[in-house]
């Protein structure tokens, strides 16, 4: 009997590398005149200069203090975002965060009106530094190409000590603090200044658990709320937030259930070579022994039951998946895991939460990681503004794409005035985000206490799916030996490993190599989501359940895998496999561009370092048709037009009838940019990009064996040895 159709696993043999386009855009009209700009600008950056010179000298590390600059909405891209003018003065931009305003004139045809998006630059520098750019300002002998950077700008004013305060509400009289410090981890002399003068305010920092990221410092501490106000002078500090709660996501029932529960298999993992690894509160007992390594460290081995449950329940739901209401025996695991515990009595005495995190960064650090799940982290909305630790840690370790890691979105859905948005690290560009879907059935929703999005743009799609995680009435049921067989539970901590085990489960049972950054992509391209359904609640759909429904296709379509690479400033031309069908027929494809991308946590508004740009030609070159566009990120924010270039994800389906597809294909540009500026492409490594594409007919008719006899260059991917697919 034939197996299932496998899907093609060596697109990229009809990719190739093509001249880019050397059109533009054409030079923008400025909003404002130069004499304008100066009308405007010239007080702002004179008060700078002015309120530097009056703070102590303790105060400013270097004699150096820092301004916010606007720049117009018309002008946030890499090509026209200011910079020269600001190098000549002596200035150095040191981040940027997100700003909606209203411009006061706005010189573009059509142009909104409102309050539209914007960027405001940390710019840094000691006082001569800003009144020389005030001098640049009102001289008529600047260069043109630096009076044309004042004319981008909207406002400029002195970054006060209330910008720097965050959530810290409350009448609590010592606050439990974050900080995030503009700066590198190894400079001792601003690390000095800064310890010295908290002291000075009263307040305690922990450096000793600080942790860096390119461009900043973020560190723990305690501060005397009275002393807030004169703490947040201190002009090299970006942030001070009130730390957060930890989340475990615990879930809102766990009920023991008194069926019996099924027999464990007597049989090894599948595949016993890939590294899987989950940080959680524990085991408390051995039965997952055959499977499961448990690393405690010295200070954790002291804990608490509910940790160990948690980590029990998590792991049980990587091995072994949902329980079936009818099993005897569980399913043989598809790999071995590493539990790693993150948590423990000491923690809950500790409530920074950086012993948590720097376990999990040191583990990630040593690298040798395949798959990772977390299912804890800071339980707090996630800001737009302002990078978190969490998520810039965990971004900077998945950037290499080696290692896909699922993140539970949290579990405040329910609570109002926004604060149900997802919860950080589940922000990170690099990883796979979960909420939890009400149901394993056809009919399905979000579950209400899943966080929701819009993540941060770029990253705005999060969650990037769901999986079922159970709820009141129908609960999600594990293997959980601490509570005596069978468990119900709900909450994202559990739909996050179950879609982890769908991911390696596939990669346990390919033959053929399938990258972290493929697997991500394959997850997001199969997820199911229904017209009705908000992407904020669900992000691209539910994923499958089933390794099977990743690596297989029906006869009436055929899915294709590209694993390539693209050269910084380059373009490729990635051909879409178009079956010989009769005129009449209806085509569908659908495709998902991926890729992990090193980011700049300083520039939260740009915060990706790698984008591609997309054209869909369905009859070749010559041809174009609207596919990606910024109709997938239409939120009430109100993304500028070329935002969606910078996600990692793009996702769209679209119909087609078969005669307006003639080799079919994508023109894709890759563009590099750091801190939003750009950057000689020549020093740019090639990005590694995954697209998966999927070609259907809307009316069922096969077209798989076509599509292989046309393409012969195309071949299936290959399964391990006596593994058996259930196919579609």
């Amino acid at each position: 009997m034939p197996g299932p159709n496998l899907l093609i696993g060596n697109g990229e043999v009809l990719a190739g590398t093509i001249q880019r386009d050397g059109g533009g855009g054409g030079k923008k009209a400025y909003p404002y005149t130069i004499q304008q700009a100066r009308e405007r600008l010239r007080q702002g950056i004179a008060g700078i200069a002015d309120a530097l010179d009056q703070l102590p000298d303790v105060a400013k590390p270097r004699g150096e203090g820092t301004g916010l600059i606007t720049v117009h909405p018309a002008f946030l891209a890499k090509t026209q975002m200011p910079a020269g003018v600001f190098r000549r003065a002596g200035l150095r931009t040191l981040g940027s965060r997100p700003a909606m305003v209203t411009p006061m004139n706005d010189a573009r045809v059509n142009a909104p009106s409102g309050p539209q998006p914007a960027a405001e630059l940390y710019v840094c520098g000691t006082s001569e530094a800003f009144r020389q750019l005030g001098n640049m300002l009102m001289s008529d002998s600047t260069a043109k190409t630096h009076q044309d950077e004042f004319c981008r700008l909207e406002a400029v004013r002195f970054l006060a000590p209330a910008d720097r305060l965050v959530r810290l509400e409350g009448q609590d009289a010592q606050v439990p603090i974050e900080v995030v410090l503009h700066g590198d981890s190894g400079d001792t002399v601003l690390l000095d200044a800064f310890e010295a003068y908290a002291n000075t305010c009263g307040v305690q920092l922990g450096r000793k658990k600080l942790l860096g990221v390119p461009g900043l410092v973020f560190m723990p501490g305690t501060a005397s709320r009275t002393d807030l106000a004169k703490f947040a002078s201190f002009t090299a500090l970006r942030a001070v937030r009130r730390l957060p709660a930890l989340r475990l996501n615990r879930p809102v029932i766990r009920q023991r259930l008194t069926v019996q529960a099924p027999a464990l298999p007597d049989a090894d993992a599948l595949d016993s070579s890939l590294k899987v690894v989950v940080f959680d509160g524990g085991l408390g007992a051995r039965d997952f022994s055959r499977w499961c390594k448990e690393i405690v460290p010295a200070e954790l081995d002291a804990t608490h039951a509910d940790y160990l449950s948690h980590g029990t329940e998590v792991t049980s739901a990587l091995l072994f998946g949902a329980v079936e209401h009818d099993a005897t025996t569980l399913p043989r695991p598809y790999f071995d895991v590493v539990h790693h515990r993150a948590l423990g009595l000491n923690d809950e005495h500790d409530v920074d939460l950086y012993d948590c995190m720097r376990r999990i960064d040191a583990v990630l650090r040593a690298g040798d990681v395949d798959f990772a799940n977390l299912s804890l982290g800071p339980r707090l909305a996630i800001d737009d503004g302002q990078p978190h630790a969490w998520t810039s840690m965990l971004d900077g370790h998945l950037a290499q794409g080696h290692t896909l890691m699922t993140v539970a979105v949290g579990n405040d859905g329910n609570v109002s005035d926004g604060m149900g948005r997802i919860q950080p690290p589940a922000d990170a560009v690099n990883a796979l985000s979960v909420g939890a879907a009400d149901s394993r059935e056809f009919m399905w929703n979000r579950a209400s206490y899943s966080c929701y999005g819009p993540g941060r743009s770029p990253g705005l799609v999060k969650p990037d799916g769901v999986a079922f995680g159970g709820t009141e009435q129908q609960p999600l049921v594990l293997l959980n030996p601490l509570a005596g067989g069978l468990t119900g539970v709900q909450g994202t901590s559990f739909a996050s490993p179950l879609a982890l085990r769908t991911a390696a489960a596939a990669r346990a049972i390919s033959a053929t190599p399938l990258s972290a950054t493929t697997l991500r992509a394959l997850m997001i391209h199969h997820a199911d989501r229904f017209q009705g359904h908000d992407s904020r609640d669900v992000g691209w759909g539910r994923f499958p359940e089933a390794p099977d429904d990743l690596l297989t296709c029906g006869d009436h379509e055929v899915c294709v895998i590209y694993q390539g690479h693209i050269e910084a400033g380059g373009t490729m031309r990635i051909g879409i496999p178009v079956p010989p069908v009769a005129l009449g027929v209806g085509l569908t494809i659908k495709a998902t561009f991926c890729f992990a991308c090193p980011v700049d946590p300083a520039d939260p508004i740009n915060y990706t370092r790698h984008g591609l740009t997309v054209v869909f030609r369905p009859r070749g070159a010559g041809s174009s048709a609207p596919f990606f566009s910024t109709g997938n990120y239409d939120t009430e924010q109100d993304l500028r037009a070329d935002a969606y270039k910078w996600e990692t994800v793009l996702h769209k389906t679209a119909n087609f009838a078969a005669d307006q597809l003639l080799d079919a294909c994508f023109d894709v540009d890759h563009g590099a940019r750091e801190h939003g500026l750009k950057v000689d492409n020549s020093e740019v490594p090639p990005l590694p990009y995954v697209l998966i594409a999927t070609v259907s007919t809307q009316k069922g008719e096969p077209i798989y064996q076509s599509i292989m006899q046309k393409y012969r260059a195309l071949a299936p991917i290959q399964l391990r040895e006596r593994v058996q697919l259930r196919g579609r």
